[in-house]
């Protein structure tokens, strides 16, 4: 049902429900939108989807999309039907929403220290076709796991151990810690180890220019260096080794199928489906490729011209609490007044609930007019959103999407 906590929706809309206000088909512009209201282009989405799948089965990897980018079980089902073998989270927090909306493969992309999560992600593995996938990267995150689970009966954890950098985030320093880590865990029958994991995105510099491509394979050769050390240890199908964001997932593809046959390469890029007119747009892969090969950016941050109080300077009716800024401010891509036109402009700050656009003399806005934003990175601008109109090409609402930030 749509609240009044759902942001930009129509107030005609309130108190129906998503089947109900989708059969008037509503449209963006003509049917009592508020804005701000952040929108998810349909075609850009399965675009992406069909596009990321494809290049998973020409590189012969798998996919564990990174669902804390959207947590929306609606597009991670998306995701899973467009060929997805798992979904990674940041934490069993995370899992469980997705576990509630019948979701049962996942990679927790962090080490788990809390005791009761260790035994609910145990005794779940037990459940048929559930599986939960954690990082342990020291002897100490092994004992605190053995210790959990001391006097508990048919569980298990399966694990992956994490691969770090000096100066990074968690993760093994030195590879060669990683063999008695592999021990610890052979020590316990309750723990399996399934491989290696890492993330590249922690690599410091721009990994598209000659010196960071070079520093962000040789992490990813770490990677495949630690698998190769503890290979003999994962007796439970094909060892994983797993990294790669959105961003430089084409290294990590390359590098880590260095490590041969008999094992599971498994990507966990997320912000793919979304991507930007920013940082990704700038970095990923496909970048300079034809219009088939491109992801395209799918969120649309429509806002409202509130005042225009000097010559060049336009206020928006949207800031910190609609748009996420961690990376780069958003960025004018269209505007409306009574039709779609063109837009060029430069935000150049935001205070909670304004962003201060600033515009040359050929574009002729006035108060009332409606602009597009599109965004750097998406994570952080979905996370201000808990029901989003999917639209179609004509600014047709679609779909409604959940999230569950």
């Amino acid at each position: 049902m749509i609240t009044n906590v759902n942001k930009g929706f129509p107030l005609a809309a309130m108190g129906q429900s998503i089947e109900k206000f989708l059969a008037t088909k509503p449209n963006l512009f003509s049917s009592g939108f508020q804005f701000p209201i952040a929108v998810l282009r349909k075609s850009a989405i399965e675009h992406n989807l069909k596009r990321m799948q494809q290049y998973c089965y020409d590189e012969k990897v798998l996919l564990a999309p990174h669902a804390k980018t959207t947590m929306s079980p609606q597009l991670a089902q998306m995701q899973m039907d467009h060929g997805a073998w798992a979904l990674t989270v940041a934490n069993f927090s995370q899992a469980r929403i997705f576990l509630d909306f019948g979701f049962k493969r996942f990679i927790i992309a962090n080490e788990v220290v809390d005791p009761d999560s260790i035994r609910t992600i145990a005794a779940i593995n037990a459940k048929p076709e559930h599986e939960i996938l954690f990082y342990v990267e020291s002897l100490a995150g092994v004992e605190i796991i053995k210790k959990a689970l001391a006097g508990v009966s048919d569980v298990s954890v399966h694990l992956l151990i994490e691969i770090g950098m000096a100066k990074g985030r968690a993760g093994v320093r030195e590879n060669d810690q990683v063999v008695a880590i592999a021990e610890a865990i052979s020590q316990d029958p309750k723990l399996i180890l399934r491989g290696v994991a890492g993330f590249e995105g922690s690599v410091p510099g721009d990994s598209r220019e000659r010196e960071g491509i070079a520093a962000l394979s040789a992490f990813c050769q770490k990677i495949v260096d630690a698998a190769t050390k503890i290979k003999s240890y994962v007796e439970d199908g094909p060892i994983i080794i797993s990294a790669g964001g959105s961003a430089y997932f084409d290294i990590v593809s390359r590098e880590l199928n260095k490590f041969g046959t008999d094992s599971l390469v498994i990507l966990r890029s997320g912000c793919y489906i979304a991507h930007d007119h920013g940082f990704y747009s700038r970095r990923y892969p496909f970048v300079g490729a034809t219009p088939d090969e491109v992801f395209l950016p799918a969120i649309e941050l429509w806002s409202q011209v509130l005042a225009q109080p000097e010559v060049g300077l336009a206020i928006l009716n949207t800031g910190k609490r609609d748009v996420g800024i961690d990376l780069d401010q958003p960025l004018p891509i269209k505007r409306y007044s009574g039709e779609i036109l063109s837009m060029k402009g430069k935000i150049d700050h935001l205070n909670d609930q304004h962003a201060f656009m600033h515009v040359d003399s050929t574009q002729e806005i006035i108060v009332g007019d409606l602009v597009a934003l599109g965004i750097s990175h998406p994570c952080t601008t979905l996370d201000k959103w808990r029901l989003i109109p999917m639209i179609d090409d004509d600014y047709q609402v679609v779909d409604c999407i959940h999230t569950y930030f």
